[in-house]
């Protein structure tokens, strides 16, 4: 029985200097009909472009030497681009991925820490006493490099290679706004809150020092006119034992679906946006108290009456999150189905808002990541969908009725 499939579905895999590119060229040119539009770059081939000649100095306050390097030529790449949605309601939108500098680990904190310490020393006054001098930046790296003879010192490596550090490579930022900026090369929100307040989607914790951008990475993707669900998986191979760095990451970017009965036609302001992160989210709260995080809630662009960047919260059938659960089969009493409900959002004011689209959420019991569930099988109205267990630790699904559920994002039938 032929069933219409009125969504675009891919999944794959990628490398993370990739990635951006990857999941741009699906949304903005193979997704058919459904296709978002790139707006800036102007051209799909310049995602991930070289920036040569970025110039790191090690000195900061005008010393000199010549036994050290201390200026450093590091290439990168470009992976900021904007993607411009045209919704059935007829509203335009926007979202903004970046790809940011690398976080600092605990070491590169050290050894920049180390850096500065050495900058003072005491010295004897010769009375018993004791005062402070004070070094050069030339002259601490001197001494970390070990070309000071009357002072020992190491670290001169790992501070450049803290310094030099490259874009993340376990992490990319998502930022949603209603329009460009007067120039038309960026979203219209200041910088500094640019800066300080993104939406972080993660697929790995922490990763040894010498895994690179060659990092794989496996995604999930469906996409109508109106949203889009992204899963990302860091691949496990760049783990070990007791495994718990890689993770299964959830992203949904789009409008809602009314729900039953709605007295209103929600166009203006119906757009959100809600990532998976590794690390606790930013709690700026640059639109108010009552700024929603895009993390461990949906962030929409603003409630009824415009109040921008809400949050809105889950709303789905559930058990009791405690109960004592041993289910291996589905329901003994209902053909060994699993019971898999909508997700209504739900704003502190105006509550129920809408659904998310083509996203469904579940007890994650007896069922395995990405196996499949279809609904009303050999029927016209068959839906597939895969599930996920979102592992990254701060997610959407922390503000609902069970942290224990998982997601099923909806996928294309595939012929038995």
């Amino acid at each position: 029985m032929a069933v219409t499939e009125d969504f675009y579905y891919v999944e794959g895999s990628t490398s993370v200097k990739n990635l951006v590119k990857t999941l741009i060229t699906e949304i903005t040119q193979n997704a058919g009909i459904y296709k978002w539009d790139l707006v800036v770059p102007d051209s799909i081939d310049k995602i991930g472009s070289s920036v040569d000649g970025s110039t790191v100095n090690l000195i900061t306050d005008g010393s000199t030497t010549d036994k050290v390097q201390t200026v450093f030529t590091s290439s990168s790449q470009d992976d900021t681009c904007i993607i411009k949605a045209t919704t059935s309601y007829g509203k335009i939108f926007y979202v903004k991925f970046s790809r940011e500098a690398k976080d600092l680990t605990l070491k590169d904190k050290q050894i920049i820490k180390k850096f500065e310490d050495l900058h003072t020393y005491s010295v004897s006054n010769g009375s018993g006493g004791y005062y402070n001098k004070t070094r050069t930046d030339a002259e601490v790296l001197e001494i970390m490099a070990g070309e000071n003879p009357d002072v020992s010192g190491s670290g001169y490596n790992d501070y450049v290679n803290t310094m030099t550090a490259g874009l993340a490579i376990n992490n990319i930022r998502i930022q949603i706004a209603r329009e460009l900026n007067p120039a038309g090369n960026d979203i219209n929100i200041p910088n500094d809150v640019q800066k300080e307040y993104n939406y972080r989607l993660a697929w790995y914790r922490n990763l040894q020092p010498e895994i690179k951008d060659f990092l794989p990475v496996q995604y999930w993707l469906n996409i109508t006119k109106d949203s889009i669900n992204l899963v990302l998986r860091g691949d496990p191979s760049a783990d070990v034992a007791p495994y718990n760095n890689y993770l299964t990451s959830y992203c949904y970017i789009g409008a809602l679906k009314p729900v039953e009965d709605s007295a209103y036609t929600d166009d203006e302001y119906n757009f959100g946006v809600t990532t998976s992160s590794d690390v606790e989210p930013e709690y700026n709260n640059p639109y108010g108290k009552r700024t929603a995080t895009g993390v461990t809630d949906v962030c929409m662009i603003a409630n009824k009456i415009g109040m921008p960047y809400q949050p809105h919260y889950p709303g789905f059938y559930s058990t009791n999150i405690f109960m004592d659960k041993c289910n291996v089969e589905g329901s003994r009493w209902n053909h060994k189905k699993h019971q898999f409900s909508d997700i209504t959002l739900v704003h502190p004011i105006d509550m129920e808002r809408g659904k998310m689209i083509n996203v469904l959420v579940g007890d994650a019991s007896s069922i395995y990541d990405m196996d499949k569930l279809v609904y009303a099988k050999d029927t016209d109205n068959e839906e597939s969908y895969k599930k996920f267990k979102i592992t990254a630790p701060f997610n959407f699904l922390n503000n609902s009725a069970n942290i224990n559920y998982c997601i099923a994002i909806r996928c294309t039938k595939v012929a038995d």
